[in-house]
């Protein structure tokens, strides 16, 4: 098998570990419409390194770890409802992406790469810093598991107890943040969306405990890249797209054998 092919599959699958690990806490946080929302975010990063020249990746990681920190930072002290703050910031980017975009005459944006991804594209490095960032994701998780508890199910409740989960929201959003930018170019929007949603829900249909919905997160979006990745090559389809649809049919199969552990 070619060298790029095996990238390109490691590449798939660390994109789906990185993310599935995230993907229950946001769906039990109700901000699922957050990933879809960074990733828009990050066009403004985007367009802000194309117009200055700096590296895209660090430009776009840069702006959308502050606009997260900006959106948790609303949501916790002025007591704006987080999907308002992240609808008024997502617009906003939007907006000055378009008009960055258009400033820079000599640039064709791509946006089906944008949209879709390509992970035949990805770089060893790139691949090798999606390893890296599940590490890390994974660390963050088994250590402040109380405080991501807490904050998912009952935030009122950590307060009580005196349980700090400022750092740890803070924390969250810039790590998300950092997974979105770093999974774009190989995922892109639509298959980054999915990432943070459809793992979860799989895992909830059949396992009730959090850290197992977690566990099963990550399964199945490891099997959802594999089968994705391999359909797709066979059959000559683009990767991203196949790999939802793998994830949606799992979705719909995960009803047929639904248990509660």
């Amino acid at each position: 098998m070619p060298g790029f092919l095996i990238t390109a599959i490691l590449g798939a699958v660390l994109s789906g570990i990185s993310l599935a690990i995230f993907a229950p806490y946001v769906t039990l946080r109700k901000v699922s419409y957050l990933g879809e929302a960074l990733s828009h975010i990050a066009f403004a990063g985007i367009s802000i390194a194309i117009i200055t020249g700096i590296n895209m990746n660090l430009t776009a990681l840069i702006f959308v770890s502050l606009v997260a920190l900006a959106i948790s930072a609303l949501a916790r002290h002025q007591k704006l409802q987080e999907a308002n703050t992240i609808t008024i910031f997502l617009s906003l980017s939007m907006a000055l992406g378009i008009i960055l975009i258009s400033l820079s005459r000599n640039y064709s944006f791509d946006l089906a790469s944008y949209l879709f991804g390509n992970v035949l594209l990805i770089l060893p490095s790139e691949a090798m810093m999606l390893g890296v960032l599940a590490i890390i994701n994974t660390i963050f998780v088994v250590f402040f598991y109380k405080e991501l508890f807490y904050l998912s199910y009952n935030p009122e409740m950590a307060r009580v107890f005196r349980i700090k989960t400022g750092i740890v929201d803070r924390i969250f959003y810039m790590l998300l943040a950092a997974n979105i930018v770093l999974n774009l170019k190989s995922a892109g929007i639509i298959l980054v969306t999915a990432q943070l949603i459809l793992p979860a829900v799989i895992a909830f249909n059949l396992v009730r405990r959090l850290h197992l919905a977690v566990v099963v997160s990550v399964l199945a979006a490891v099997l959802c890249a594999v089968a994705g990745f391999g359909i797709s090559y066979g059959l000559n389809l683009p990767t991203g797209a196949t790999i939802v649809m793998c994830q949606a049919l799992l979705y719909a199969l995960s009803f047929v054998f639904k248990r509660r552990i």
